[in-house]
């Protein structure tokens, strides 16, 4: 009986804990989004997006396509090529009629960061959206923008389509990051954002932009940028809204995926944000905990607690995660709750052991995090 007790003790605290952060955090995000459409709009016809690619000759073609069947559109797209070595560039040269413009980020001047600085010195606009070259937007994306209203920076929705069973499984993870994210913003502030779907102020970008600090890390210009302007008390939004939301196919190999989410952690210490060090520490002992938990029932080869602790958990997160996987429309992926609760701590292991010694790579890139 004391395994029982010890496994009530875990269930308790890891309840409570995600209950406040990601349930109740995502009801007060909920209440805060329906204020988002009182005050001055925002106008299309305010934005550039600029869309850095490299080696993106297969998907770009899908982007144009969903960028021409748009039911409005914003002032302009500038697309910004960082050093493609494939035919991405001989795409775009059959369109007509398109308020398209693509430029280079010149030769000594590698990575995404910095073409996003290259496309920003042709802004001249209020707002800068930023996407990235493999998603696609559905036609009536601009006519949600206009329902937001004032603000210096909006994290906007980026959902993975998944259609194997591993691609699903990566989608369940990232789906459950975002609505921690989600009731974070509820609560305080989020404390990711996704570049392929992030707008923002322009002026404000050219205040408080610190890629001289950090320019030297590869990857992470989205949540560097979220950080300047939530450490400088910048007027930052979440919306969940699935009609602003872009999609982007999920990674389809354990490989790929494996390396993006280690681009995503090794940069956490580098961000210098307390409240995203405090997550990343809670859900890392929950793991271990859960992990030794498991341990100790088999190794006394207890079933009845193990199967009880693997039940009552599997309750727990879908109680917990249910009303934000409903929001964005995903609801089916918590079928896969039972194998998840087994994968994922594995899977957090892993990355924890990898961390100091993988080497992650993009686009035929070595990724540098420190």
């Amino acid at each position: 009986m004391e395994a029982i007790t010890w496994i009530n003790y875990f269930l308790w605290a890891y309840g409570i804990f995600f209950a406040l952060v990601a349930l109740f955090g995502f009801s007060l995000q909920r209440n805060k989004e329906r204020g988002y459409s009182e005050g001055m709009k925002i106008s299309a016809d305010t934005i550039t997006v600029l869309i850095p690619f490299r080696n993106e000759e297969e998907n770009l073609p899908k982007l144009l396509d969903s960028i021409k069947n748009l039911s409005q559109f914003p002032a302009q797209f500038i697309f910004i090529n960082d050093h493609s070595e494939d035919g991405s560039l001989e795409v775009f040269e059959k369109l007509e009629g398109m308020p398209i413009q693509v430029i280079s980020s010149p030769v000594n001047r590698e990575g995404k960061k910095n073409a996003i600085r290259e496309g920003a010195k042709w802004v001249n606009t209020e707002y800068t959206l930023t996407w990235d070259a493999d998603i696609v937007v559905n036609s009536d994306y601009f006519k949600a923008i206009e329902r937001l209203t004032d603000a210096d920076m909006y994290v906007l929705p980026a959902v993975f389509t998944s259609h194997s069973f591993l691609q699903h499984l990566f989608t369940f993870d990232i789906v459950t990051a975002n609505s921690v994210n989600t009731g974070l913003a509820g609560w305080r502030r989020p404390i990711f954002a996704s570049g392929a779907n992030l707008l923002y102020r322009t002026q404000t970008f050219e205040r408080l932009d610190s890629v001289a600090r950090h320019g030297h890390i590869s990857s992470g210009d989205d949540t560097f940028l979220l950080r300047d302007f939530t450490k400088n008390k910048a007027k930052v939004r979440l919306s969940s809204d699935p009609e602003l939301a872009v999609k982007t196919e999920a990674p389809e190999s354990f490989k790929v995926y494996l390396s993006q989410r280690l681009r995503w952690v090794s940069k956490t210490n580098a961000l210098k944000d307390s409240l995203n060090t405090y997550i990343a520490v809670k859900q890392l002992l929950f793991m271990l905990v859960f992990m030794a938990l498991i341990g100790w029932l088999i190794v006394d080869q207890f079933w009845f607690g193990l199967i009880y602790l693997i039940a009552c958990k599997i309750v727990t997160d879908f109680l917990v995660f249910s009303a934000y996987f409903k929001q964005i429309k995903r609801a089916g992926l918590l079928l896969l709750l039972p194998i998840a609760e087994i994968w994922f701590p594995i899977y957090s292991l892993l990355l924890a052991i990898l961390i100091p010694f993988y080497k992650p790579s993009w686009k035929g890139r070595q990724i540098t995090s420190k």
